[in-house]
């Protein structure tokens, strides 16, 4: 009797043993799928998404995954089938409370929702007919997305067969999978709202630039027409028209210039980045430097003796300059001194410089320095949030902003010194690419 006590008591012991060395192992596999899951750098929300459920369907073995997102009230689901695996699509595309009402109740009632057998289950009823009997689905495992707080929609993973227990480590790993759709959305809302800001910085350059441009058109123009005019004397009178017609060659050249700048900087497209090298990025801008700023305004360069490749966008990098060149104009009040300086910066390890936190690395430096009023420090630290200016009303508050979103897309940093009556120095920090 004690030998048989003994070996029941054993194997008592150990059925329950194996079964949690069995849910940690799970645990551990699906851990290990969404460390690897890079949301984030994804370069839109359609590749996120479809990255997302793709891994999750082979991790849980499923023939179908599915994303359902909310309306603006929240008050209906609407189908965007984003992987599934050869089999086909559904043609009622939405849910609602009024159409599905038992599914809807036991959705919100949950986190997750596990339907073990879609044929009998009454949750699944409203669907039977023309869903899950028609594509074969066997069980189903439902999870909401959310993102700060917000009902953004579910995931909806489907098992076709027979029957299937979902485990409480298949639920867990469903609802984070929930969660990186919910970031995934998210990342997308945020880079959508970068977007609308450097579009909106770009049309308040375009403004700024406008007188500046005019100006130079007219001075073109006068070119031209005076040359064309003498051109008409000189082929008359048959004198030597060679320097006329150079003089409206040049004047052409200069307002085809002005204006690839201008379509240059006023494009909308993604980022294109690529090799270039920020020196030349600053001489090309010289002139479109000397058109924003007056003549009070005196402007030096101090370049690195050799080349600064970075892996950017050369727009962007326009743009910038063409920013931060603005913002010291402002506050020069049309008189002082302007400086763009570059340098390689060298870090062996994590530092303080240039008024900021920076991590180790190499770096090309680019700072616009002026001679303005400066900027109180309890400003500083607000400089580069969207929607706040130091100009007051004279302001939008979202160039600095598209700037240091533009520098986080180039895993690069910003930084700010200013002091009262001195002037300011805006810095940018691209990684240089390996040699």
């Amino acid at each position: 009797m004690d030998v048989m006590s003994e070996t029941v008591g054993d194997d008592d012991v150990a059925e329950p043993r194996m079964a949690l060395l069995g849910f940690e192992a799970e645990a551990r596999r699906f851990q290990d799928v969404l460390t690897r899951l890079a949301v984030v750098s994804r370069p839109n929300l359609d590749a996120a998404v479809s990255e997302i459920c793709h891994v999750a369907a082979r991790a849980l073995r499923v023939a179908r995954v599915t994303v359902w997102r909310y309306d603006r009230s929240a008050a209906t689901l609407y189908s965007t089938p984003t992987w599934s695996n050869g089999i086909p699509g559904w043609d009622v595309h939405a849910i609602s409370e009024t159409s599905h009402p038992v599914y809807w109740r036991a959705l919100h009632s949950q986190r997750v929702l596990p339907v073990r057998d879609a044929v009998d289950d009454a949750v699944l009823a409203e669907f039977r007919a023309d869903y899950t009997i028609p594509l074969g689905i066997g069980a189903l495992l439902d999870t909401s997305i959310r993102a700060d707080d917000r009902p953004l929609g579910i995931v909806c993973f489907e098992h076709v067969g027979g029957t299937r227990e979902w485990s409480i480590a298949e639920q867990e790993f469903a609802a984070s999978v929930g969660d990186r759709v919910g970031l995934a959305l998210l990342v997308d809302e945020q880079r959508r709202l970068e977007a609308d800001l450097r579009e909106t910085q770009k049309m308040e350059a375009l403004g700024l630039l406008a007188g500046g441009v005019a100006h130079d058109f007219n001075n073109v123009l006068n070119v031209i027409i005076t040359s064309a005019e003498l051109l008409e004397e000189s082929i008359a009178t048959g004198a030597d028209v060679h320097e006329d017609l150079q003089s409206i060659t040049v004047a052409a050249q200069r307002a085809a210039s002005l204006t690839r700048k201008l379509l240059f900087i006023a494009r909308r497209e993604p980022m294109q980045r690529e090799h270039i090298d920020i020196n030349d990025c600053v001489r090309g801008f010289r002139q479109m430097a000397t058109t924003i700023l007056t003549r009070g305004v005196t402007v030096h360069e101090a370049l690195a003796p050799d080349p600064l490749i970075v892996n950017a966008d050369r727009t962007f990098v326009d743009q910038s300059l063409l920013n931060l060149v603005t913002n010291a104009a402002h506050a020069m009040g049309g008189q002082g001194e302007l400086s763009i300086e570059t340098s390689f910066v060298f870090h062996h390890s994590p530092t303080q410089a240039f008024g900021a936190s920076l991590p180790a690395g190499r770096f090309a430096r680019l700072t616009v320095r002026d001679s303005g009023t400066g900027i109180a420090r309890d400003e500083l630290q607000r400089i580069f949030e969207p929607f706040y200016s130091s100009k007051g009303r004279a302001g939008t508050g979202l160039g600095l902003a598209v700037v240091y979103g533009g520098m986080r897309q180039h895993e690069g940093h910003v930084a700010a010194e200013s002091d009262i009556g001195v002037g300011t120095a805006i810095h940018l920090l691209f990684p240089l690419v390996d040699a």
